[in-house]
């Protein structure tokens, strides 16, 4: 007999638990609070949001953690991905009791030709007729074809319908959608009229890499209205579960994406490594790397530079995946067997960082780990091309005569400067032995954009996209007598204000005394096509003279031969000794 007021309770207990937990059912983001997450009964909540790993996490979680109670689940995702979805957020269906008995899992599929909005509506019924528990809740995901979004009469109507269904019939409906003004950058306030009705209006927004919760308005399961609210979300490391940051201990330990702790690299940038870290994910190549991680949010890839790769290729990926992906992915480039010249390019096209050539692999898994947690901060190109053209070199190369050097390097500096390419303008005073003649015929210079000119007691060397701290090897490789033999020093400009000052000087100093053209007395470098869109050896590499002018047509040979197939005329063509000239010698104080 004392047992049974005891029992008497548990089963008073049992018999209102479902009553409580449909009650107390909210959005599943941890650590949210209730005024901004709870659902309250007879209202539809609409929450717009982007196929993305949080909108799937705040379904599909929201879903499973409502599947112990009496609750309906519609998608318009087929049968096999629904349960997929399920299974991924922790819920496997096949098992026996795996969901409450009375809740039900449906897939979405509209008519043509006839209101979605009616027939959502009559689906509804039918199943709060038939198999729905009283007073329950509907979790509808991908539902945006239901409405008339273009339609602002049609759309109202269509709001209001589903709200009176709603206060009718004591159901909540989640609605789990993308609209096309939402889709194309409007938010959410031109819907004001669309949702007037609803219980409360959110949109799960990714700015900057960062997922964010911003409200519009929400009422609770209390009829407490909050508006205006805007939390920053993480992804917990164990579940992938949406987090909310209320505090920064939470920022520092969550996620800003389930992928983030991801790495796909390319196969070619690891091709000579013993063994790669278990948990990456090689892919062939970079074309392989920009599909596969074509969806990823806060990932890192590693894309491949080498002397085969085409840059305006590469260019072309970076800048897709960075817009295509946001800010929280980390796109680092590894250099092979040559250095990018145009590191500033790449790194306003998108990329986090450029890892150098030479770097073992140890220090490559460093450097990946120094970008986690990173969100791209650069503003980002629309249009790589654009940015390509900023780069494009002038198919002048080597020595042209003053004036005209002044004015390529002036269009040269103005054309780099919106992507802040490094050019280094030299100017090196002559031996009081030197012609100027003799030092610019001993300047070979090979790569496109590159050029010298002579005048007075100086001879003008100017690098394009090359860094400052790189010139003197620069300089180096491009005469074939020691410099020392040639210059009495060298003033360095690396910026665009020394190097727009040192010209203004220059052109004063022609406009008084214009110096010889040596042009006929030099071989002309050959033409390079103005577009940087293959790989050339910077001031970095160290390549041999045949290596670097390797299927470029030699001045002196006849057409078709190239250094690949004369590396002896190569050498002779760089090594050629300088001949007397009829010139008079520079001036002498």
């Amino acid at each position: 007999m004392t047992n049974e007021p005891e029992q008497t309770n548990q089963q008073q207990q049992r018999r209102f638990a479902p009553a409580r937990l449909r009650l107390n059912q909210s959005l599943s983001i941890d650590g949210l609070p209730p005024s901004l997450a709870a659902l309250a009964t007879g209202l539809v909540y609409a929450v717009y949001a982007s196929r993305s790993p949080a909108r799937d996490a705040l379904f599909w979680k929201t879903a499973v953690t409502a599947l112990a109670t009496p609750v309906t689940i519609l998608s318009t995702r087929t049968p096999e991905e629904v349960a997929l979805a399920l299974k991924q957020h922790g819920l496997d269906i096949d098992e026996p009791g795996a969901v409450h008995p009375r809740s039900n899992i449906c897939c979405l599929r509209l008519p043509p030709n006839r209101d979605g909005c009616e027939v959502l509506i009559e689906a509804l019924q039918a199943l709060s007729d038939q198999c729905a528990s009283p007073a329950t809740q509907f979790l509808i995901e991908g539902a945006a074809a239901c409405f008339a979004w273009q339609d602002r009469e049609t759309l109202i109507r269509q709001g209001a319908a589903l709200a009176s269904w709603c206060a009718q019939t004591r159901h909540s409906v989640l609605l789990v959608m993308l609209p096309p003004l939402v889709e194309q950058g409007g938010g959410f306030l031109p819907l004001t009229d669309f949702q007037i009705r609803f219980g409360g209006a959110a949109q799960l927004l990714q700015v900057q890499g960062e997922f964010r919760w911003e409200v519009a308005f929400w009422r609770d399961n209390r009829n407490k209205l909050a508006a205006a609210e805007s939390i920053p979300l993480r992804f917990s490391a164990t579940d992938h579960r949406l987090v909310a940051v209320l505090d920064e201990a939470k920022e520092r330990t969550g996620m800003l994406a389930p992928d983030e702790k991801t790495v796909m690299v390319s196969g070619d940038a690891v091709r000579n490594e013993r063994s790669v870290p278990r948990d990456w994910q090689v892919l062939p190549d970079n074309s392989a790397l920009v599909k596969a991680a074509g969806h990823a949010v806060a990932a890192t890839v590693i894309f491949h530079y080498g002397i085969n790769e085409n840059l305006g290729k590469l260019a072309k990926h970076v800048n897709f995946l960075r817009r295509e992906c946001g800010k929280a992915l980390k796109i680092l480039i590894r250099e092979d067997n040559v250095s990018i010249r145009y590191e500033l390019l790449m790194l306003s096209l998108g990329a986090n960082a450029i890892i150098p050539r030479n770097t073992t692999l140890a220090q490559v898994e460093v450097q990946v780990d120094g970008v986690q947690g990173q969100l791209f901060s650069r503003p980002v190109p629309e249009d790589y091309r654009a940015a390509l053209a900023a780069a494009m070199r002038d198919s002048t190369t080597g020595y042209v005569p003053a004036q005209r050097f002044i004015a390529l390097v002036r269009e040269a500096v103005e054309r780099s400067r919106p992507i802040r390419l490094p050019n280094v303008l030299l100017q090196l005073p002559l031996e009081p032995d030197v012609a100027g003649v003799d030092a610019v015929r001993s300047c070979r210079m090979r790569r496109a954009g590159d050029l010298c000119t002579a005048s007075g007691d100086s001879v003008y060397l100017f690098f394009f996209a090359c860094h400052v701290d790189y010139a003197g090897k620069a300089a180096v490789k491009v005469f074939d007598r020691p410099l020392s033999e040639l210059f009495r020093g060298e003033l360095r400009c690396g910026d665009r204000d020394t190097i727009l000052s040192m010209l203004t000087t220059l052109e004063d100093e022609v406009t008084e005394l214009p110096p010889p053209d040596y042009s006929s007395l030099i071989d002309t470098a050959p033409s390079h096509v103005a577009v940087p869109l293959e790989p050339q050896a910077d001031a970095k590499a160290e390549t041999s003279p045949a290596e670097e002018l390797d299927g470029l047509p030699l001045p002196g040979l006849s057409d078709g031969v190239t250094a690949g197939s004369a590396s002896a005329a190569a050498v002779a063509a760089v090594r050629r000794p300088p001949r007397p000239a009829s010139l008079p010698l520079k001036a002498r104080g």
